[in-house]
């Protein structure tokens, strides 16, 4: 049974992208009408195919099979975009509150997953992630780290951080930022975490499964090579170094400012 907490002033917006995996958004849309915090709208943003398309007809047909009564605040829009990280720039734009949560069309959540977050929204956590589980055509959960992860996480080890587990502050959503490193295709979710983790952002991962991940022929995870890895992790080692670099010439002016001043 759903919960209504109209007094929280904390609300989510719910992002899931659909160009591929039509297929599976009667489950992941079903997921978040399920969820026990009711303070969210999800924006469903078709992209990549042409304005009313086959898939945005379907999708909206699935929305009034959920919701034949439009009890729930779901917008399905298209978007003249091509691309996962272009067209969830976009769809932050029609998003109305402060925090969004990011659902991938082919994955699913637990009934209470929002609900399990809030506490850690309102501790001051910048990012609030969690565990998921795989299935569909691979079983088990991946190891990741748990708790505030802040400082505690080589981030250039391995990508901490479960995509359709998120909930990120809306301010921060900006997805393969230009003004850091040049995008590479498949990987624009590691590289938002690798952006997070230099701006010095709070960061929790919930010690709970707050998803479930489906791993399928055509799923992205099928698709990360360790060519495209490396390059990702090379490009942010280098921004890293010219950022330190910038920061140590930073600090040798200001000392040496102090030093002529005392001089004087």
């Amino acid at each position: 049974m759903n919960i209504f907490l109209d007094n929280s002033s904390i609300g989510i917006s719910v992002l899931i992208p659909l160009y591929n995996g039509i297929e599976y958004l009667e489950e992941s849309l079903n997921s978040v009408i399920k969820q026990t915090y009711n303070k969210w709208q999800l924006i469903i943003g078709i992209n990549g195919h042409p304005q009313n398309s086959s898939i945005e007809q379907r999708a909206l047909e699935i929305k009034h099979k959920l919701d034949p009564e439009c009890k729930y605040n779901i917008l399905i829009k298209y978007y003249d975009t091509n691309g996962k990280s272009n067209t969830l720039n976009k769809m932050v734009d029609d998003c109305k509150y402060d925090y969004i949560a990011i659902l991938d069309v082919d994955d699913y959540w637990v009934d209470d997953k929002l609900e399990s977050q809030i506490p850690f929204i309102e501790q001051g956590y910048d990012i609030i992630g969690g565990r998921c589980e795989y299935f569909d055509k691979r079983s088990g959960s991946p190891s990741i780290p748990l708790g505030d992860i802040s400082n505690n996480h080589n981030i250039f080890s391995f990508n901490p951080i479960i995509n359709s587990s998120v909930i990120i502050k809306k301010i921060d959503a900006i997805w393969d930022d230009p003004k850091y490193i040049e995008p590479i295709n498949g990987l624009d979710d590691y590289s938002m975490w690798f952006k997070m983790y230099f701006l010095k952002k709070k960061i929790y991962n919930i010690d709970k499964i707050l998803c479930y991940h489906r791993v399928h022929e055509d799923s992205a995870f099928n698709f990360t090579n360790n060519d495209n890895l490396n390059k990702l992790r090379d490009l942010w080692y280098n921004y890293r170094s010219e950022e330190h670099t910038s920061e140590l010439q930073s600090h040798v002016r200001i000392s040496y400012a102090v030093f002529c001043l005392k001089k004087k």
